[in-house]
């Protein structure tokens, strides 16, 4: 038998290439959720135009202070000796890389 969180994190992913797809958008879920099964890194979960990585976590709850607000598109985040994130809704993003598609 699956475990629960296993099978939640499975139809996340499913989900995530649905919501791409619709949006003629080019997806595809790796199988296991493991990324060597198309040679990639392990932490690869869904694979988008050929040659975007994406790795998707769903959790019960998101620390309110990481969320973007209505009013605007796209958070940045950083570290003080670290990385920097940009974090937007899913739709929003997705909804750039098709427009960034129609311009190729």
């Amino acid at each position: 038998m699956v475990a629960k969180n296993k099978a939640r994190g499975t139809y996340y992913e499913r989900k995530c290439v649905e919501l791409a797809k619709s949006l003629g958008l080019d997806a595809e879920r790796t199988w296991g959720s493991d990324g060597r099964s198309r040679g990639l890194p392990q932490e690869v979960d869904m694979v988008l135009e050929d040659d975007i990585y994406i790795q998707c976590k769903k959790r019960k709850k998101l620390a309110k202070h990481l969320k973007p607000t209505k009013n605007i598109h796209v958070q940045f985040v950083g570290e003080d000796y670290g990385e920097n994130y940009a974090i937007m809704s899913q739709e929003y993003y997705l909804t750039l890389i098709a427009m960034l598609k129609e311009v190729k």
